[in-house]
């Protein structure tokens, strides 16, 4: 089996909610950066995505499909990702899961009314932490945080809530797939 080495060029994406300050992992530009992705140069053959991820305000609540629903929609497959926590103000949490178990309709209703983002269960972020969130987890990441984030290599995501940022929602999807129970924390 031949294998060769691919050199990963790192791509900087400003957001809303990305911050200025990126030391010590890469140089500050000024701008908000909320993203450092490290894509494959030649298309998705890559299997995982390593992301750094620096916020100063909330992360949309959202949540990914399992491999089966998302490939029933016509995606290549699901998402799973892990979250390490890099570096974490005084403050700063994690959004997973919710503080109690709800039905499909009470979470349709929460993420209709803004409700959604009192009822995750929101845990105190630590440097050094490891968070593992299967399929089916509805997650955000709070201000204050950086993550380096590894991923199944696609961007499929369903929105359930965006702070009022006025992005597109996809409820029909996100309730069908989430495990509306609680989340037991970090690994």
């Amino acid at each position: 089996m031949k294998s060769s080495l691919v050199l990963l060029d790192p791509r900087f994406d400003e957001k809303i909610w990305g911050s200025e300050h990126l030391e010590p992992w890469f140089e500050s530009s000024g701008r908000k950066i909320g993203e450092v992705c490290f894509p494959d140069p030649e298309g998705d053959n890559l299997p995982l995505l390593v992301k750094f991820i620096f916020t100063t305000e909330s992360l949309s609540v959202q949540v990914h499909p399992d491999d089966a629903y998302a490939r029933a929609k016509g995606a290549r497959g699901g998402k799973t990702e892990m979250w390490y926590v890099l570096r974490a103000e005084p403050g700063a949490r994690i959004g997973a899961g919710f503080s109690r178990a709800l039905s499909r309709k009470q979470l349709r209703a929460a993420a209709e009314s803004g409700e959604i983002g009192s009822l995750l269960g929101w845990w105190p972020a630590r440097e050094g932490q490891v968070w593992f969130l299967p399929p089916g987890t509805v997650h955000a990441l709070g201000a204050g945080l950086v993550v380096c984030e590894i991923q199944v290599n696609n961007q499929i995501t369903y929105r359930l809530f965006d702070f009022g940022r006025g992005r597109q929602l996809h409820l029909d999807d996100a309730v069908a797939v989430a495990d509306t129970g609680p989340y037991p924390g970090p690994s």
